[in-house]
This record gives C-alpha cells, sequence and structure tokens, in this order.
C-alpha cells in the first residue's frame, strides 16, 4: 500500500503516547479498508487481565478486512515507539496480513525500540490469523485509555462509512467486577443505504451523536422527541487536482436544535459546541489554521452571537456563543480525498471557509426567520408599531378608493372582516418576509431597490479575510 502518512495527532498539550499509537494504527487500518472498495470490517479488541494490575500486559488488538499491508506503514510508527519509554511498552507489534491476490497469509514480529540496522528488529513468524497487536502493561492509565477509546470508535461511528463497519469490544472483567464494553455501528435511520452519499450520511450520524449529547448517555427521549425539528445546514467544497479525476473534499454539517420547554435535558441552552473533526474518515485534533477559519466566520450575519474559541487539551476545537437563541449547535467538519492514497492537498482553512459558509447560507435560506443576522433581527423589531402605524392611515382614511387599492395590494379581499388587527397581521407578515428575503447579501443586490439600500459597514469589513474574494458582507436595511 502507498505510503501517505497519517494526520498529527498532535494538540496543546502532550497527549498520551498510547493514543498516539493507537490513532494511528486504526488510521491505517482504515484506509486499508478505503482501498479496498469492497465491503469491510474493522475490529478493535483490548483484553484486560483479571490479575492485580502490573501483573500482566493489556492486550491490545487492531484487525479489519482491507488490503493487506506492507511494512512500510509501520515505520511511520517510529517516531512513537521513541516517545514511549520502554519499560512501558516494548515497541513489539505482532502483524497479521495477507492480500486477496495472496497464496499465503503472512505474520511478522515488529520491534521498534530496536536500532535500525538490529537483525531482531523484523522477524517472520509462522502464519495463522489477521491482526495487529501490542501489549501494554496495567498500570498504563488503562481506564482513561479504554474511556478515550470509547470515545473514539463512537466518533468513528458518526461518519457511517459506506463500506465500512466498525466494533470496538473490551473485555476488562477485573477484581473491581467492571464487565465488558461491546460497541457496534448501527442506526435506525432507514433512508441509509450503499447509494447515500458521504454527508448525508454524516448528517444521519451527526443526529445520533447529537440525540446521546455526544453519545454520553442512551438516547435522550426529550430530545428525540423534537428529533424532527432539528435544522441542518450542509455544505462542501472541493479542490480538484489537474492531474487527477479526484479531488480533497471539505463537508461541513451543522445542526441546530431548537430551544425546548423541556428542562429535564440538561443539553437544554447550552453555551459551548464542541466540533467534531475528521480528517480521512478518522476523528483527529483540529489545526490552528482550521480553528482561525472557523473564528473568522460572520457568524453574527447568521444570527448567532458568537463569543470565542479555543483548542482544548484534546485537540477539539470549543466554541462559545453568547445569549443563545437555540438549545444547543452541533458541528461536524470532514475532510478527504475521493481517492486513496492522497498525491496532493490544499491548506484546509479555504476550503473549510467555503464549506462553512455553504452550510450556513442553506441553514438561512431554509429557515430565514430562525437565522436572521443581528441587525435583521434589530429591524424586525420596528414591524409591529410600524404595521399598526400603516394600518391605521389605511383605515382611518376618509378615501375608500385608496383604502380599496390598500386592501387589494394586501391581498385581502374586500368581503372580508376588515379590522385593524387583521390588517396589521398581514401588513406586518409581509414585511417580516421582505426582511428576511433581504437579509442575505445575494438576495439584497436583487432585491434592494424595492425596499432598501445596503453598504458595507466599515468596521465590521476589515474583520473579513482580504485574501478570501466572496467573503460575506454585512448590509445596513
Amino acid at each position: 500500500m502507498a505510503s501517505s502518512p497519517p494526520p498529527s495527532t498532535a494538540s496543546p498539550t502532550s497527549s498520551s503516547p498510547y493514543r498516539k499509537l493507537l490513532h494511528s494504527l486504526i488510521y491505517w487500518a482504515v484506509q486499508r479498508c478505503r482501498m479496498s472498495e469492497s465491503p469491510c470490517r474493522l475490529t478493535v479488541s483490548v483484553k484486560r487481565s483479571p490479575e492485580p494490575a502490573g501483573s500482566s500486559p493489556l492486550r491490545i488488538s487492531v484487525s479489519d478486512t482491507g488490503v493487506g499491508s506492507k511494512l512500510e506503514e509501520f515505520l511511520e510508527l517510529d517516531a512513537l515507539a521513541r516517545e514511549t519509554p520502554v519499560e512501558k511498552w516494548d515497541g513489539t507489534l505482532l502483524i497479521t496480513t495477507t492480500g486477496i491476490d495472496d497464496k499465503a497469509i503472512y505474520r511478522y514480529q515488529f520491534n521498534l525500540q530496536e536500532d535500525t540496522s538490529s537483525s531482531t528488529r523484523f522477524t517472520k513468524l509462522a502464519t495463522t490469523g489477521t491482526e495487529v497487536c501490542l501489549c501494554l502493561p496495567t498500570e498504563a492509565d488503562v481506564d482513561d485509555l479504554i474511556l478515550w477509546l470509547v470515545g473514539f470508535v463512537r466518533k468513528i461511528f458518526v461518519l457511517r462509512a459506506s463500506n465500512l463497519a466498525c466494533e470496538l469490544f473490551v473485555a476488562q472483567t477485573d477484581s473491581a467486577g467492571s464487565g465488558d464494553v461491546c460497541l457496534s455501528q448501527d442506526s435506525d435511520d432507514v433512508h441509509i443505504s450503499i447509494t447515500t452519499s458521504s454527508i448525508d450520511r454524516l448528517v444521519s450520524g451527526l443526529k445520533d451523536y447529537a440525540l446521546s449529547h455526544a453519545n454520553t448517555s442512551d438516547r435522550c427521549e426529550a430530545c428525540y422527541m423534537n428529533r424532527d425539528r432539528l435544522k441542518i445546514g450542509t455544505g462542501t467544497a472541493k479542490y480538484v487536482d489537474k492531474r487527477k479525476a479526484k479531488g480533497q473534499l471539505v463537508e461541513v454539517v451543522i445542526m441546530i436544535a431548537p430551544t425546548s420547554s423541556d428542562l429535564s435535558c440538561w443539553m437544554t441552552n447550552c453555551s459551548s459546541t464542541q466540533v467534531l473533526h475528521f480528517v480521512e474518515f478518522i476523528p483527529c485534533p483540529i489545526s490552528q489554521s482550521s480553528l482561525s477559519a472557523l473564528m473568522s466566520i460572520d457568524w453574527q450575519s447568521y444570527g448567532f452571537k458568537f463569543k470565542g474559541g479555543f483548542i482544548d487539551d484534546d485537540g477539539n476545537a470549543e466554541l462559545q456563543w453568547d445569549n443563545m437563541a437555540f438549545s444547543h449547535v452541533d458541528i461536524a467538519i470532514h475532510t478527504y480525498h475521493e481517492g486513496y492514497p492522497a498525491f496532493s492537498s490544499q491548506p484546509e482553512r479555504h476550503l473549510l471557509r467555503k464549506a462553512l459558509k455553504s452550510a450556513l447560507f442553506g441553514l438561512k435560506a431554509d429557515h430565514a426567520e430562525d437565522f436572521l443576522s443581528c441587525h435583521g433581527q434589530k429591524v424586525r423589531e420596528y414591524v409591529p408599531d410600524l404595521a399598526e402605524s400603516i394600518a391605521g392611515l389605511i383605515l382611518s382614511s376618509n378615501d375608500q378608493e385608496f383604502q380599496d387599492e390598500c386592501i387589494a395590494l394586501l391581498g385581502l379581499g374586500s368581503d372580508q372582516d376588515l379590522t385593524e388587527g387583521a390588517v396589521r397581521s398581514c401588513i406586518g407578515e409581509k414585511m417580516n418576509r421582505i426582511i428576511e428575503m433581504n437579509d442575505t447579501k445575494e438576495n439584497v443586490e436583487h432585491n434592494a431597490p424595492y425596499l432598501f439600500e445596503c453598504e458595507r459597514f466599515d468596521e465590521d469589513y476589515s474583520l473579513l479575510d482580504e485574501d478570501d474574494p466572496d467573503e460575506d458582507m454585512i448590509f445596513d436595511f
């Protein structure tokens, strides 16, 4: 298999070398499944000994049914092996692999702690099984490692990759009486099929992820009752190398849960969002440049009061909101290449901005009344008083012809009961609809002569990225 290094797992604080190691092993397994182009299974198995800590190692295996592996890909783990003290891991990997065209199963023992010139670094063993296996001492923060691994696999489930079934088994019966953990990918979404697009799969997975509160609980019934009220925006940006037919994609899903009157849900009015970030079909820490792209979006023009953002200790982007008008916001970002292995890449920041703006524009197009810009919301506050004044002027006029023409323009029949309340309500609805129509750059350019003039706010324009010619503009009504 052609070698393409896994994305960096670096984060602001030093991550556990065991996490980095497992992240890399799972990454390679997923890529082997992608190269297979047929349905594959990825299994992560952890066996925790019932013996007292330190007396027996923790056995971890990562197995897949993708294409056969090449030893070169495991050389990427050299740096990780050097980070890990030999007393915590001896650097030994047991690798068993075969391909569809192979006539045998090949099994190897690979010691990453050995010097590259050592004759014991690589040993060919007898043939049996299909897995990559390593053993860690049981005193190596096992509980934290298993907790992280469970969360990591659950995030993989969010992608619902078309040709990959993922599962995790943790056998951890110990003296404390803790039982086994078994996670397998399932969904009650009947609309998912083999032909479903990757972004629609991401929408489905993010729904389940959000409704179970980031998989920290069983399905929340209070949230599930509002499943159909979720507001969803999707966006895609693509870079295609002229020499290749397939390119690099960034897909974004933004999911908004409306404010619920059911206060039994602890996620109600959550003022922060942990962004799910995936690279090549596995969860990955987000880069500083991608966080900058998230923070440079003019969230206010879509009705969000953005407070700030940062990268947490695990490399996740956290966005914070002020005076949330929604129950909570979930965001997922996936960057990948249509073909694997990848030969060329664009910096994610530019593509991410385009995909984010496309998702936000979709939200606004489908739910204009909920995602008015902050300025549009201020304008809308004047609608009731203005509608009342106009209705009063129409109905108090002594000119019957003027009244009839106004009533006709409003679309009200002359035989209707034309109370001031009915006229006021009709005017208010039409004004709100016009405000919503003119709350985006594209619509303002076409519709402005009928009601509004637009101008760019100088103070806000300075915040936009001058490198991107199609940045958001802020319009004054």
